[in-house]
């Protein structure tokens, strides 16, 4: 395992399980925040708030009491090399990928998916993103690393066609024009809400046809701030829990091959509310996964 991994004192859910088909690590990544710093601290954060949760999905019937999870700890952060932290990131998700388990990550901001798509690039997956951003900038305060600019690094590493984003509300002209020229569809908060469920799923379903493998990222802002305060860049008009857990049980298949929770800021969120949230959304998310294998 990775020299970078460190324990940490709390565990997603409590109690560690090492043959656990869910492994959960944690990266503290914070370097490029613009706004509201602070999601370094959210891995520990949500551990401690999924420790109070009920871990019986009554969505889809799988009792994560039983299951648990395979909690390895946190990665070591370089305090000021994105570079470093990115190869580090890549590195060791090379490593904990083996095993055929689904790989939970526990941002840190936005750019620790890239690292971890530069890991599974091989697998061309696409990514599905929950963000109110399209975060599709080339740079952004001269900074091409951003959290700002992360599905834009990732489609030059994947290609056009491969990225899905959902809940987008806040943009640039130059982000619409690169999401027409590279394929990328995104279905705004208001659009969702006009379609409804089973449509917006019907869409992004329809583009997965294309795509042998997925993976999920969710950007905790995609949600409106009522149901989730404590994000580094809130956005109003955003989506409610049960859109995005409703949109999860008709796109979530066999073909997930990780997901991550970012952006969480706690110093922002006194009431734990956002992570509880993050703490829902992977206990959902990895059920609806562990549903879909059943025979």
């Amino acid at each position: 395992m990775s020299l970078y991994l460190n324990e940490t004192p709390y565990v997603f859910g409590g109690v560690k399980k090492g043959e656990s088909p869910i492994r959960i690590i944690g990266i503290p990544l914070d370097i490029s925040s613009s706004y509201r710093p602070g999601s370094r601290f959210a891995p520990l954060r949500i551990r401690e708030s999924s420790i109070n949760l009920e871990f019986y999905s009554i969505r889809t019937g799988v009792d994560f009491n039983e299951i648990l999870f395979d909690d390895i700890g946190d990665l070591s952060m370089h305090p000021s090399s994105m570079e470093e932290n990115l190869s580090r990131i890549e590195e060791t998700y090379k490593q904990i990928t083996s095993g055929n388990k689904l790989i939970v990550s526990l941002g840190g901001e936005h750019t620790i998916t890239y690292g971890i798509i530069k890991a599974i690039k091989n697998e061309q997956p696409c990514v599905i993103s929950f963000d109110a951003h399209l975060d599709l900038r080339n740079e952004y305060l001269g900074d091409k690393y951003s959290h700002a600019c992360v599905m834009r690094r990732i489609t030059e590493v994947l290609g056009e066609g491969k990225i899905i984003e959902v809940g987008t509300r806040a943009v640039t002209k130059e982000e619409l024009n690169y999401a027409k020229e590279n394929r990328i569809l995104y279905i705004t908060s208001r659009e969702l809400r006009w379609l409804g469920i089973k449509e917006t799923a019907r869409k992004i379903t329809k583009r997965l046809e294309e795509c042998k493998k997925f993976y999920i990222s969710y950007d905790m802002d995609a949600f409106d701030p009522a149901f989730a305060p404590g994000v580094a860049t809130p956005e109003p008009e955003g989506l409610e829990p049960w859109q995005v857990l409703d949109i999860m049980e008709q796109i979530i298949d066999k073909r997930l091959i990780g997901l991550d929770i970012v952006e969480v800021s706690p110093p922002y969120d006194s009431s734990m509310i956002t992570s509880m949230l993050a703490s829902r959304l992977i206990i959902e998310a990895s059920a609806y996964y562990l549903k879909s294998k059943q025979p």
